[in-house]
Order: structure tokens, then C-alpha cells, then sequence
């Protein structure tokens, strides 16, 4: 179908790794993916990445990686982003003539939402369950995201990192009424609803959606981070940041392994995907 989605638990370490090959040279991308499931006992972290491999694809609709962080008891939110992800590289596959690249973002976002929403009613009974979502899309030098919920995007350049989106969560709205003399600062960093998502795939409505219009043009050695916040609960943009600045050629399994180094104690699930730039070939 020309995409694969990755998630499983291994018992004796719970680490995922995949290789992945360089893309052709059209694309100048150079992948890695890494994920931990941390100290939890299921892995309900889900990544994919558009089959690499099949080069009318890659030059007809370009490449897309993206991660997921399921929400729910028992297995539903590992279903939850399982489910997100393979829906999510199906819708966006097929492209209409003039359809912009944003758009076939946010068609597939739409219908991820509703394969996410129509899980939670399954077998006729309502299920608590949802996920978050980060997708990028890289045609040729041109580069589009998309995201609901607090799994992250970062493009890192000449020492410099941004986070691309906005986290949905409770505490930026809060945030936004500091602003407008509505709370203090201290109500919203002491609000005990802060870390709650005000948007993930799963709802009935998404009212909330981060996304970038205009494409970002990558450069040579550019690095692009899609996480779930496993990653950026244990390390800050900072520490990021630094990590990065280290080499052109750092993959995403030492990142993660950096922060499982850190010995948190109830390490959340982590993935990685990180997407070296490289114009020179």
C-alpha cells in the first residue's frame, strides 16, 4: 500500500529500531526513527513513515513521516494510534489535481479524526480513547505540518531550534488569559488541568489545528524532529537543542537514548523521527 506504520513492544527491551535507506537524490532527506516504551507497560506511542522505497511515490506525492500518542485503559490507546497513523498515510496518498500539499494535510487529518472517533464506539459501546498527532510532509526542498494534541515538530538550524506548533493543552489557554489580565501567571502554572489536552485525534469536532500554510524551505543540514512528549517531558528545548548542535549526522536512536540516560522514574513512552537535510548530493 506503500506505507508502513510501526509500533510492537519488545518484552526484553522495549526498543523499537528500524533502518531506514537514504531517499533518492531528489529529495535530499536522510531519515532515522527510534522508540522506547519507556517504563510503562504498553507502548502506545505509533510512527510511520511513507514507503521510501517506491520512487513514483516519493516523486509524486513526497514523503511523509509522522507520530502518534495514543490515550485510553487497557490496549485502546495503542489502537488508538495505531488506527490514527495507517489512516492517516491511506488518505494522504491519493492526489487530486491542484490539491495543495496542505490540504491533502488536513483532508487526512479530518478523516483520521473521524477512524479515530468511530473506534471509540466499536461494538456498540462508548470507549474513552484518543491520540495526538505531528505529520510532516517534504516535497522536494518544501516542507508542511500538520498537528492536534502535544506530540511535537521542531526544525533545528545553524544552532537553533523552534517548535513548529502550538501544544494543545489547557495551560496555554491559560496562558492566553494571562495575557489578557483574565489569570495571573501563577493561577497558570499552579492550575491542577494544566497538562489536559484541549485537542487530539478522537473528537467529535476538531476546533483546534497547528499547521503551517506557506512551505518552510529546508536547507542543507536543517534537521527536522517529530517526538511525543516522552522526549520532551525528559529533555527541554535547551538540551535538545544542544544535542543537536553536535553533529550533521546525529540520529534519532541517540537522542532517545539520551534521554532514557536521564532515569526518570515512570519514563513515559518515547519516539523519534528526525530528518536530516542534505542539498549537496
Amino acid at each position: 500500500m506503500g506505507f508502513s506504520v510501526f509500533k510492537k513492544k519488545n518484552k526484553a527491551s522495549g526498543i523499537i529500531e528500524h533502518g531506514l535507506p537514504v531517499l533518492s537524490n531528489q529529495l535530499h532527506v536522510i531519515p532515522s526513527n527510534y522508540q522506547h516504551i519507556g517504563d510503562r507497560e504498553n507502548q502506545e506511542d505509533a510512527f510511520a513513515i511513507s514507503d521510501l522505497g517506491d520512487h513514483h511515490l516519493t516523486n509524486n506525492s513526497g514523503v511523509l513521516a509522522l507520530v502518534c500518542d495514543g490515550m485510553g485503559g487497557l490496549s485502546y490507546g495503542e489502537e488508538a494510534s495505531r488506527v490514527a497513523a495507517k489512516c492517516f498515510l491511506k488518505e494522504y496518498m491519493p492526489v487530486k489535481p491542484n490539491e495543495l500539499p496542505s490540504v491533502r494535510l488536513h483532508r487526512a487529518l479530518l478523516r483520521s479524526n473521524t477512524a479515530v472517533y468511530d473506534l471509540a464506539y466499536k461494538d456498540g459501546q462508548e470507549i474513552e480513547l484518543g491520540t495526538t498527532i505531528v505529520a510532516t510532509l517534504i516535497c522536494e526542498s518544501d516542507m508542511y505540518w500538520i498537528a492536534a494534541g502535544d506530540s511535537r515538530i521542531y526544525h533545528h538550524r545553524e544552532a537553533s531550534l523552534i517548535q513548529l506548533n502550538r501544544d494543545h493543552t489547557y495551560k496555554n489557554q491559560l496562558l492566553d488569559k494571562v495575557k489578557q489580565g483574565i489569570v495571573t501567571r501563577e493561577e497558570a502554572d499552579s492550575h491542577p488541568e494544566g497538562a489536559y489536552l484541549t485537542s487530539f485525534l478522537g473528537l467529535s469536532e476538531l476546533m483546534e489545528i497547528a499547521y503551517n500554510s506557506e512551505p518552510l524551505k529546508l536547507q542543507t543540514g536543517d534537521h527536522i524532529l517529530l517526538c511525543s512528549d516522552g522526549l520532551t517531558n525528559t529533555l527541554d528545548d535547551e538540551e535538545i537543542n544542544s544535542y543537536l548542535n553536535r553533529a550533521e549526522q546525529i540520529t534519532a536512536e541517540e537522542l532517545v537514548k539520551h534521554a532514557l540516560a536521564k532515569k526518570q522514574p515512570y519514563q513515559d513512552n518515547i519516539t523519534a523521527i528526525l530528518l536530516t537535510c542534505n542539498f549537496d548530493n
